[in-house]
């Protein structure tokens, strides 16, 4: 469905969806996980090394 733009009342096309998830949804939820993920071990190797 198209959305008409607020500003111009034109019509967008649809935004395509994302290359490797089905919806910008599921890749946002990847990307905040892979950075909880990072966080974490960065936080276990100063622990093991410090």
């Amino acid at each position: 469905m198209q959305t008409p733009d607020p500003h111009t009342g034109q019509e967008h096309p649809p935004e395509p969806p994302p290359p490797v998830f089905k919806t910008w949804n599921q890749l946002y939820a990847f990307v905040i996980a892979l950075h909880a993920v990072i966080i974490t071990l960065f936080y276990i190797f100063t622990k093991l090394y410090s």
